[in-house]
């Protein structure tokens, strides 16, 4: 009976416990402005011209912290790395501007559940020329010309070559004086386009050995040629065709990215040196005035600026996609509130509300 007696006293004093341990980090939470770090960073952080703060990820705070009754103040930061810095030294509770998520932020801070999945994208100009003037102006440029002259040259040596060789043996296919010449070129060029007409043939031994050799030449060097000619032709067109790293090598030109983002680690990474720049906006307008080639950024992000900025007919965010970034929340590391918070972002991203949030900032079909 006793022991009976001593269980239950126990149970109750447990349960007593738990609920004073509860009661205590309500507390906590209710009692407590949190410092919510925040910058500039559209679709996720906008500033609006009143100093309020809007956008997705603030959208997605506000439900958060309206469930768990949550008292807050926006700190506004100008830079990323002095958020960061915030977060780390505790002058900040949380982070309202969405980081990709990375092994060195996960062993420094708390890193919320994400809440958005996306990639790395990259943005052209649009060329506004038709097929035809593009077809013509690189028809005529200087690096097609020197293709182009390089095959003539490389033609008339070995059909000069042949000429020589043969015009006392074979005087009748390769006539002396400048007519020979012109039946050495006629033969070589039949033979590097091997059409092979067959009215012009070299007799000598020699002439033979150095026609087989001309024959194995022209092979890759028509091959060669032919694809040089086609990349050449079609070079805007080809940037519309970048889906990997060794497409961004070998682009004519350097990438622009912002300072400190996830891409501008991306092509360091992988050995690629790209122009920085302080904004996206900076970004766009060297990519508009030819300082750069590319620009890379996060594809929400680039979507939402081009459309807000109506230059739709000015950029164009290619298809392809690098390196998926995780969007989360971060937070001190040994949070109080990490669990809490962490429950109610997964419970509101499952909600048709944060469906309609993501239709509103044009983000209902990332990826």
């Amino acid at each position: 009976m006793k022991r009976i007696l001593l269980l239950l006293l126990l149970s109750i004093t447990s349960v007593a416990f738990a609920q004073s341990y509860q009661i205590k980090n309500d507390n906590i939470i209710k009692n407590k402005i949190l410092r919510v770090g925040v910058r500039h960073d559209p679709p996720f952080v906008i500033k609006g011209v009143d100093g309020t703060f809007y956008g997705l990820s603030i959208d997605l705070w506000h439900m958060v912290a309206e469930d768990l009754h949550l008292v807050y103040e926006f700190v506004e930061y100008e830079h990323m790395p002095g958020l960061i810095l915030a977060l780390s030294r505790k002058q900040i509770d949380i982070s309202a501007n969405p980081m990709p998520v990375s092994s060195t932020r996960i062993r420094q801070l708390d890193v919320t559940y994400p809440f958005m999945t996306t990639s790395l994208g990259v943005v052209v100009k649009k060329n506004k020329q038709d097929e035809i003037t593009i077809f013509f102006s690189n028809l005529f440029s200087i690096g097609f010309m020197k293709l182009f002259f390089t095959l003539i040259i490389i033609v008339f040596l070995f059909g000069t070559l042949v000429w020589w060789v043969e015009k006392k043996y074979n005087a009748k296919d390769f006539r002396d004086g400048i007519e020979g010449i012109m039946d050495g070129i006629w033969w070589s060029t039949v033979t590097i386009t091997t059409v092979g007409y067959g009215d012009k043939t070299p007799k000598t031994p020699l002439g033979r050995a150095i026609s087989m050799v001309w024959m194995f030449i022209a092979i890759s060097l028509i091959s060669s040629f032919t694809a040089t000619i086609t990349s050449t032709l079609t070079l805007n067109q080809l940037e519309g065709k970048i889906n990997t790293v060794e497409d961004l090598r070998r682009m004519k030109g350097s990438i622009g990215v912002t300072a400190h983002s996830g891409a501008e680690s991306y092509l360091l990474k992988h050995q690629i040196k790209p122009n920085t720049f302080s904004t996206p906006d900076e970004g766009l307008l060297a990519l508009e005035n030819g300082e750069v080639v590319a620009f890379m950024h996060d594809k929400p992000i680039m979507r939402y600026i081009i459309k807000e900025n109506g230059n739709e007919e000015r950029f164009d965010i290619l298809p392809s996609n690098f390196k998926q970034n995780y969007y989360s929340f971060f937070m001190p590391r040994n949070s109080k509130l990490y669990k809490k918070i962490n429950a109610e972002i997964v419970d509101n991203i499952d909600k048709d509300s944060w469906h309609r949030l993501l239709i509103k900032y044009n983000m209902d079909d990332i990826k």
